[in-house]
């Protein structure tokens, strides 16, 4: 009798615990990445990024898009990831120093020196 209450306590709350559902939200921002080198950048720190699922830059709209778990980060968690690279995420910019820590290639004008 006392096993299959604590048998029916532990199925009542796993049934809890797993049956929530985790939210996954796609946002699409603008960065200033100019080349190949900062797309590896881009990608390689953010697929790697705790709560991050999938991200992909597209050179031609310097656009990254990114999958994410809502509630393991924020967007604006994700466009200070951006900008501590280096990179412009939408509204937020990124630090002077931090560019100056990119290649020539990757910095504001780069592409035309």
């Amino acid at each position: 009798m006392k096993n299959t209450f604590l048998i029916s306590l532990f199925f009542l709350f796993g049934t809890i615990t797993f049956g929530q559902k985790t939210a996954i939200a796609t946002i699409v921002l603008q960065t200033s990445a100019q080349c190949g080198q900062c797309k590896e950048r881009i990608e390689g720190k953010l697929n790697y990024t705790k709560g991050i699922k999938f991200a992909e830059l597209d050179l031609e709209n310097k656009k990254v898009t990114i999958k994410y778990t809502t509630s393991k980060i924020s967007a604006l968690e994700i466009k200070a990831l951006i900008a501590s690279i280096g990179y412009d995420a939408d509204d937020v910019k990124a630090k002077k120093e931090d560019v100056l820590k990119l290649p020539l290639c990757c910095q504001p004008g780069g592409m035309e020196r």
